[in-house]
């Protein structure tokens, strides 16, 4: 079993569609998975159809702190459940930020579980779920748009996570540049920028696709919403091999569970 959180402390660079695309598409391979959202805003929810709901909140919270069977939510889809947030979420960071060894609660409450992957959609800001993502995750999943301020934020949650090495084991398993347009001259130098800059632990871009926010705006996932979008299979480079993509994204992902 291995857990992922896909984290970047900027905003809007596609966190919440690369945690449910990778989530959805381990499950579709026969992969007993746990999507939890860790972001108040309760868009893992909006993306699968689903009510927002508080079940963070009750496995987290000292005065419930239910069993992780009795709080996940069934996405409707095999093989994948979630734990939902919502507004309750903001709440409960309040609460938790008097209770001792707050930055291990993530941890002790998945400690025991039967899925094969778990995976967090982190919050952009750098609050306590951020930080306890870090300590209970064994890999940390970085989506970036290809312009120089999302870029930083790479650096900036790289930066956090040295800053945790003593309470955490979790490592780089990819940077994943989004909203990529091969055509455009920005998105070429700053691709070619991370490449320089972090090696292979670049995965590969993901197309710019306006079908990612359809999908999510009809709570369908992209292999539900169109498996053949660019988004999933990346571009075509004239041998008949796609680039890109995140199915590739996932073969990746895959080497680590």
């Amino acid at each position: 079993m291995a857990i992922f959180a896909v984290l970047n402390q900027k905003g809007g660079v596609g966190k919440t569609t690369t945690a449910v695309t990778i989530a959805s598409a381990l499950a579709r391979q026969d992969y007993a998975t746990l999507l939890v959202d860790l972001d108040s805003q309760g868009n893992v929810a909006d993306s699968l159809d689903l009510e927002t709901g508080d079940d963070l909140r009750r496995l987290l919270s000292p005065d419930l702190r239910l069993p992780l069977a009795q709080v996940v939510t069934p996405s409707g889809r095999p093989n994948l459940d979630v734990i939902r947030a919502d507004k309750t979420t903001a709440v409960l960071k309040q609460i938790l930020a008097g209770v001792d060894l707050r930055e291990y609660v993530l941890a002790d409450a998945l400690a025991r579980n039967d899925y094969d992957a778990i995976v967090f959609d982190c919050a952009p800001s750098v609050d306590l779920f951020h930080i306890a993502a870090l300590v209970a995750a064994d890999f940390i999943v970085i989506p970036t748009r290809l312009d120089k301020l999302a870029v930083n934020g790479v650096r900036d949650a790289l930066q956090t996570l040295a800053s945790l090495r003593r309470i955490s084991r979790c490592q780089l398993a990819g940077i994943v540049p989004t909203f990529y347009e091969r055509t455009t001259a920005e998105s070429h130098l700053q691709l070619t920028h991370l490449a320089q800059t972090f090696g292979q632990r670049v995965l590969p871009p993901i197309p710019q696709d306006t079908r990612c926010r359809e999908a999510a705006r009809v709570g369908k996932t992209l292999w539900e919403y169109d498996p053949a979008t660019r988004a999933l299979s990346g571009y075509e480079n004239g041998n008949g091999k796609h680039l890109g993509g995140y199915n590739q994204v996932v073969e990746r992902i895959k080497e680590l569970l």
